[in-house]
């Protein structure tokens, strides 16, 4: 497993035995142990709990199972300060669960290998963690934003995974560049097996607003299937994945444009799972909760609207908001073979934070 941290960047990567690789934007690395325990190179400092999160359950020489688990949940009167909770990852074991030698070892095969995908708003945030999680499984990749600054970043980044990268600045309601960007992408790789709907007009309120919202999160990925549509067709393994929100499935406080198109992007994807089934073409949604990264909206909120952060971080069941790579791990998921009987179906990524009942 490869995982980059949501807030260093520092690349983190399971060794055989159980270790984890360390290396930093800077070149230094170091070795540890899941447990939060130094064992070779430069880089003696790593973050305890990300380390057990990527090392997991390790077996012991005497060939007894002990959890990769760091620090249980602290107690609700304990419990650390709401920016250091905001994006901490939970263990990927749970303390006391039987696992075979066979799942330490072998992940499961998501069959992406050498496939084709395209990702929008792909520079930053969540579309950046989706295609980072991408290239980990072999994908090559066509990007899209709106700054080249920003994608030229992400391209050396991805091209240093062993993939092949495609990238095109440009506005994605812009209907005209936005389908040449994905008929060159295509094109450009050599077929097509993904398409990653991620761009998004934001929150706002007034006329202007519900254009953005409409042009941005509904029009750009309606346009950008349509595109897509013959390079997906002729793969025997094509998938499209709309990323919504939660915003569209509670009523948070706000009535506003970006809450109803979200929802509108749920109600079209569904339709298509419908209408391309015959052609083998795969769509689902994924919604996610309060996701917390460096420069993201929840960051801005913390420090600008506290009162707000906080009820909202108080919704999270799980104690936390989420992180890009949680996300992208879902989307990954449905995006892949793996996923090969699932259309239609919109998966919520958001740590309990929505109470509705969903049959």
């Amino acid at each position: 497993m490869k995982l980059r941290h949501p807030q260093s960047a520092a690349l983190y990567e399971t060794l055989e035995g159980g270790l984890v690789r360390v290396t930093e934007e800077g070149g230094r690395s170091g070795v540890f142990h899941p447990d939060g325990r130094w064992h070779s190179g430069e880089l003696r400092d790593a973050d305890p709990h990300f380390l057990g999160w990527v090392g997991g359950p390790t077996l012991e020489s005497t060939g007894g199972l002990r959890s990769g688990r760091l620090g249980a949940p602290p107690s609700p009167a304990g419990r650390p300060p709401a920016a250091t909770r905001a994006a901490k990852p939970p263990s990927l074991s749970a303390p006391g669960a039987e696992q075979s030698t066979e799942r330490r070892t072998g992940a499961m095969d998501l069959a992406l290998r050498g496939r084709k995908a395209v990702v929008t708003a792909a520079s930053r945030g969540i579309g950046l963690a989706i295609a980072r999680t991408l290239a980990d499984e072999g994908v090559d990749l066509a990007l899209c934003a709106r700054g080249a600054g920003g994608l030229e970043t992400a391209k050396k980044d991805l091209q240093a995974r062993g993939v092949r990268v495609f990238t095109q600045a440009l506005d994605v309601g812009d209907g005209e560049a936005l389908r040449a960007f994905v008929r060159e992408a295509a094109d450009s790789l050599g077929g097509l097996d993904v398409l990653v709907c991620n761009a998004s007009g934001g929150a706002g309120m007034g006329e202007k607003a519900w254009q953005a919202n409409f042009d941005v999160d509904l029009m750009h990925s309606a346009r950008s299937v349509e595109a897509a549509l013959p390079a997906l067709a002729a793969s025997d393994a094509a998938s499209v994945v709309f990323i919504s929100s939660t915003a569209a499935l509670e009523y948070l406080g706000v009535p506003q444009p970006y809450n109803a198109l979200k929802a509108a992007l749920i109600a079209h994807a569904s339709d298509l799972a419908q209408a391309l089934a015959p052609q083998g073409v795969r769509v689902n949604v994924v919604s996610p909760g309060p996701i917390y990264f460096e420069g993201g909206n929840w960051e801005m909120i913390r420090k600008a609207m506290p009162a707000i952060y906080e009820r909202a971080l108080g919704q999270c069941a799980l104690g936390r908001m989420g992180t890009p790579e949680e996300v992208a791990r879902a989307v990954v998921f449905l995006a892949s073979p793996a996923a090969s009987f699932v259309t239609g179906a919109n998966l919520v990524v958001d740590g309990g934070f929505t109470k509705r009942v969903g049959f």
